[in-house]
C-alpha cells in the first residue's frame, strides 16, 4: 500500500489539537472578524490541519439555530487564470451560494454582488495596487491614491481623463481618481455580502486558504489584500495556511522600495508589520523532535500494511498521539510496545516494525523530522519494492536492506555512486566487514591500528561520513547488492559496461604502461565510446588506489592523462581523482603535467587549484616547497 500524500483527517502528529484550538477561537470570536495563520515549513502538515478544522465545524451544532459554513480556497490552483483578488471574491460568493442553496432565496442580493465583482474586474486595469490602498494594506510611502497610479502611467491631465473614459462610465461614476478608501463599489460589496450572510443564516463563514506560499509574490499579496476586503463583518473568519518566511519574501518582493520618513529602506520591518496586520493570530506548527519523528516513521510503516480502519492500528496511533502530548518526555515505540498493542495483527506488520526501528534515527535526522520528506522516502521505498516484484526479481530483494541502500543513495550519494566499482563480480562488497569492524572498534583501537584497518578505504570514502550507515542493521556483508541498485535505478546504470570489461583488458594494459607506449595507441583510445571510456578510467583509477603508493608516480597516471586529453568528458573525474590523493603521502610528481588533460581555462581546473592550495600547508615538506617556489 502506498501512503497517501494528500491532506488527511487521520491524525498521526497531534495536529487535531491545533485544529481544535483554532476552531474554538473562531467560535469564541462571536461577532468579531478574525484572521488566523497556520505557519510551518513545506510538508509540515498545514493542509491536513485545514482539513481537520473543516471537520471540527462539520461536527458543530450551534444552539442558536445559525450555521457555520467552511469554504476552501487554493490560491495556487487559481494562479494564472484570473486576478487573484477577483478569484477569491468570486470563489467565496459562488461556493457559499452553492453550499447554502441561495440561488433563489437571495437572487436580488446575488445580482448586486456580481455587479460589484464585475466592476472590480474592470477596475483592476487602473493599477495593481488600487485594492491594496482601498483595504489599507498598500504602503502609503509608495502610493497614496489611484490618482498617483494614473499620473505614473500618463503624463498629462488630458491623458488621465482619456484613460478614465477608456475604462468606461462605470469607473467615472465611482470617482476612481479620488481616495478609494471611500469608494462606493467596495462599500456596496461589503453591504451586499453582509446581506447574503444574513439570508444564509450564517453564524460564521470560515474561509480556509491553502497553498498561498506556492504562489508568485504578487498573487500571494493580492489574495491577502482581498482577505482584508472581507474583514468588515463579524460573521467572517479566515484561516491562512502558509510558510511565514515565504509570505514575508512575497511582501518584500511586492513592495521592494518601502521607505520611512528618513528615506531608509525598511522592507524587512514592513514585511513583519504587514503580516501582523493581516494575520491576527499566528499558529506555528512545532517541528518534530527525533523521538517524535521515529514514532511517526513507525506508524507510517505499519500503516502501509494495516488500514486506518483497523482497530488495533487505531489504538497504536492513539498511543502515539498520547506520547507526543508530552514532547519533553516522549518515549520511543519499542518492538515489544508495538507487539503488545497490535496484538493478533502484529504478525502482519512485524517486518515493517523492525524496519522502522532500524531506519528511524537516520531517516529522522536527515529529513529534519519533516513529515512530508519522511512519507515520501517511505513511499519510494514501498514503490521500488513493488516494482522489483512486478519486474520478476522481488525474491532477490529484502525490504530492510533496500531501505538501508536507499538511505545511502539519498544521504551519502558520493559513497553510493562509487560503491558498485568496489563490488566483486557477485555483487558483494568484500571490505564491508572490515570497514564495519574498524568503525565499531574505533574507540578502543590505537591510532596506528585504525590507520592500518582503513588505509585501503580512505581514498574513496570518508569513514566518518558512513559511520552511522554502516553500523545500521541489517548487515550487508556477503550480500549481493546488484538487485538493490537495479531496484533503485532511475537514470543511472551503475553497472553499465561491466560485462565488457574483459574486452577492454587490452586497452587497460596499454594505459598502465609508459607514456611512450600509450602514445603509440592513440587511435584505439579515440575509438572508445563514452561508456567504455568511463569504464576504463574507473578500472585504472581503482588499480592505482589499491596499490596505495603515491610517493612515486604510479603506473597508469600517464595513461589517465592521455585518455582524458582525448576524452574531455572525463575531466571532472580526473580532477576529482587528483583531489582524492592523500595529501601527506603524495609525491612531487602530482604538482605538474595536468594542463594538456585539464586546460587552465576550464572550470575543472579550479578543483586542482584548490587541491594544490591545500598541499601548500598539508602536503609533505618537499611538495610544500615545490609549490611555494
Amino acid at each position: 500500500m502506498i501512503l497517501s500524500d494528500n491532506e488527511t483527517k487521520f491524525d498521526l502528529l497531534n495536529n487535531k489539537a491545533i485544529a481544535a484550538t483554532v476552531a474554538n477561537l473562531i467560535k469564541e470570536s462571536n461577532n468579531q472578524p478574525i484572521s488566523i495563520g497556520i505557519h510551518g515549513d513545506w510538508g509540515a502538515g498545514k493542509s491536513s490541519i485545514l482539513e481537520m478544522i473543516e471537520d471540527q465545524f462539520n461536527q458543530t451544532d450551534p444552539t442558536d439555530g445559525k450555521k457555520y459554513c467552511c469554504i476552501r480556497f487554493n490560491g495556487w490552483k487559481h494562479q494564472g487564470f484570473e486576478d487573484s483578488k477577483i478569484a477569491l471574491m468570486s470563489a467565496i460568493v459562488s461556493e457559499l451560494t452553492a453550499k447554502e442553496k441561495l440561488h433563489e432565496s437571495a437572487k436580488g442580493v446575488l445580482e448586486k454582488l456580481w455587479k460589484n465583482i464585475n466592476w472590480m474586474t474592470v477596475a483592476k486595469t487602473v493599477g495593481k495596487t488600487a485594492l491594496g490602498i482601498a483595504t489599507g494594506t498598500a504602503p502609503i510611502a509608495i502610493l497614496s491614491s489611484v490618482h498617483d497610479i494614473l499620473k505614473n502611467t500618463v503624463s498629462t491631465e488630458e491623458g488621465i481623463t482619456n484613460a478614465i473614459d477608456a475604462i468606461g462610465g462605470y469607473l467615472k461614476d465611482s470617482k476612481i481618481t479620488e481616495d478609494t478608501s471611500s469608494n462606493t463599489e467596495f462599500t456596496e460589496f461589503q453591504k451586499n455580502f453582509k446581506k447574503l450572510l444574513e439570508k444564509a443564516n450564517i453564524k460564521k463563514l470560515v474561509v480556509l486558504i491553502d497553498d498561498l506560499d506556492r504562489c508568485l509574490p504578487d498573487v500571494a499579496i493580492s489574495t491577502l489584500e482581498a482577505v482584508r476586503l472581507f474583514m468588515f463583518t463579524g460573521e467572517t473568519a479566515f484561516v491562512v495556511a502558509a510558510d511565514e518566511s515565504m509570505i514575508r519574501y512575497a511582501v518584500k518582493k511586492h513592495f521592494p522600495d518601502v521607505v520611512d520618513e528618513n528615506k531608509y529602506n525598511v522592507g524587512i520591518e514592513f514585511s513583519n508589520k504587514y503580516l501582523e496586520k493581516l494575520i491576527q493570530i499566528p499558529f506555528r506548527i512545532p517541528a518534530l523532535g527525533e523521538v517524535e519523528a521515529c514514532n511517526y516513521i513507525m506508524l507510517l510503516m505499519i500503516g502501509s500494511v494495516l488500514s486506518e480502519s483497523n482497530l488495533n492500528y487505531q489504538a497504536l496511533c492513539s498511543e502515539g498521539i498520547t506520547r507526543i502530548q508530552k514532547p519533553w518526555n516522549v518515549q520511543y515505540f519499542t518492538v515489544s510496545d508495538v507487539q503488545k498493542i497490535l496484538s493478533n495483527d502484529y504478525d502482519k506488520a512485524s517486518n515493517e516494525t523492525l524496519i522502522a526501528t532500524q531506519i528511524g534515527h537516520l531517516l529522522s535526522r536527515n529529513t529534519d523530522g519533516n513529515p512530508r520528506k519522511i512519507k515520501r522516502f517511505i513511499n519510494m521505498l514501498l514503490l521500488r519494492f513493488e516494482i522489483a516484484k512486478n519486474r520478476g526479481f522481488g525474491a532477490e530483494i529484502d525490504l530492510a536492506i533496500l531501505a538501508k541502500m536507499m538511505l545511502a543513495e539519498y544521504y551519502i550519494p558520493n559513497f553510493y555512486k562509487q560503491l558498485p566499482t568496489h563490488l566483486t563480480s557477485d555483487g558483494v562488497w568484500k571490505d564491508a566487514k572490515a570497514v564495519k569492524d574498524s568503525i565499531e572498534n574505533e574507540a578502543t583501537e590505537s591510532e596506528t591500528t585504525k590507520t592500518d584497518l582503513l588505509s585501503h578505504n580512505e581514498n574513496w570514502f570518508d569513514p566518518k561520513e558512513i559511520r552511522d550507515w554502516i553500523l545500521l542493521d541489517p548487515d550487508i556483508k556477503d550480500i549481493d547488492l546488484r538487485p538493490y541498485y537495479y531496484a533503485c535505478k532511475e537514470k543511472t546504470d551503475y553497472f553499465a559496461g561491466r560485462v565488457e570489461s574483459s574486452d577492454l583488458s587490452e586497452i587497460v594494459d596499454i594505459l598502465l604502461k609508459s607514456e611512450m607506449v600509450v602514445t603509440q595507441h592513440i587511435e584505439k583510445i579515440k575509438a572508445l565510446n563514452d561508456q567504455q571510456s568511463e569504464l576504463v578510467f574507473g578500472i585504472i583509477e581503482q588499480k592505482i588506489m589499491e596499490k596505495g603508493n603515491f610517493e612515486n608516480k604510479p603506473d597508469g597516471i600517464e595513461g589517465l592523462r592521455i585518455l582524458v586529453q582525448h576524452k574531455a568528458g572525463l575531466r571532472k573525474q580526473l580532477a576529482d581523482f587528483i583531489a582524492r590523493l592523500p595529501k601527506t603521502k603524495v609525491g612531487v610528481w602530482v604538482t605538474n603535467g595536468w594542463n594538456n588533460a585539464i586546460p587552465n581555462d576550464c572550470r575543472e581546473h579550479t578543483i586542482i587549484d584548490k587541491y594544490f592550495e591545500e598541499l601548500k600547508t598539508g602536503g609533505s615538506p618537499i611538495v610544500q616547497r615545490t609549490l611555494k617556489m
